[in-house]
């Protein structure tokens, strides 16, 4: 009975430091809730270069709005002395036609004369149908060469001076239609009209046409007047820009 009570009392002491430890040990913390839905995976981070990148990020560029109230320039060229310059640059031309004479026996002859000339040509007012919408197709003295041989049609006053079998001075107003043959009418450009001019006090009409190159600059153009016999037909090698 004694060696009972003895083999007892030696295992108290022995677990008796062990109980004492685990006394003073924290409580263990409490298991985490479930969750109530399906567990998602986290997403990680994306990585980017200026993480690895050995300079500073850069600082973030801020562009202009677009300018959006601009508006189509309309050029208009105004009279100076260039433009006068080339208004005084006369168009050589040759005329053609008869001359009636009657010898002392009062026999009548006809005979075909040649004369020469100079022409000036002004254009007061042209209205072009072959330029962009959004410019003014009206245009006065100083015509822009695109719009003449673009397609237009104008009010033209030429003045020459014929010497030979016709020696005076002619005023010829006319209209006339201008229309384009190549590349809008750069490279090549048609017209045609009439126009009308006092000689020996009788209104007289005549009728051209004409073909130009080079923005209108150079060009050849025919006239015929059909009751007219001293200017019947006229030739003239016209230069022109503005």
């Amino acid at each position: 009975m004694k060696s009972a009570l003895s083999a007892l009392a030696l295992s108290l002491v022995l677990l008796a430091p062990g109980a004492a430890a685990a006394d003073d040990r924290a409580p263990a913390p409490a298991a985490p809730a479930a969750p109530s839905g399906p567990i998602k995976p986290a997403t990680p981070a994306p990585a980017t270069l200026d993480e690895f990148s050995p300079y500073p990020p850069r600082t973030p560029r801020i562009l202009a709005q677009p300018d959006t109230g601009y508006s189509s320039a309309d050029p208009r060229p105004y009279p100076s002395l260039p433009w006068l310059a080339a208004q005084l640059l006369p168009s050589p031309e040759v005329a053609f036609g008869t001359i009636r004479s009657v010898d002392v026996y009062g026999h009548t002859s006809k005979d075909l004369q040649a004369s020469f000339g100079l022409r000036w040509q002004l254009t007061p007012l042209l209205w072009s149908w072959g330029q962009h919408r959004s410019l003014n197709r009206w245009h006065f003295l100083v015509i822009d060469p695109l719009a003449r041989n673009s397609g237009s049609i104008s009010a033209d006053l030429n003045l020459e001076y014929m010497w030979g079998q016709v020696n005076r001075m002619l005023v010829r107003p006319g209209v006339h239609a201008t229309f384009p043959i190549l590349q809008r009418g750069e490279y090549l450009s048609t017209s045609i009209g009439t126009s009308f001019y006092a000689y020996d006090d009788i209104l007289r009409v005549a009728y051209d046409v004409g073909a130009y190159c080079l923005f209108g600059l150079f060009g050849v153009q025919f006239t015929y007047a059909p009751v007219h016999e001293p200017l019947k037909t006229m030739l003239t090698f016209r230069i022109r820009y503005f």
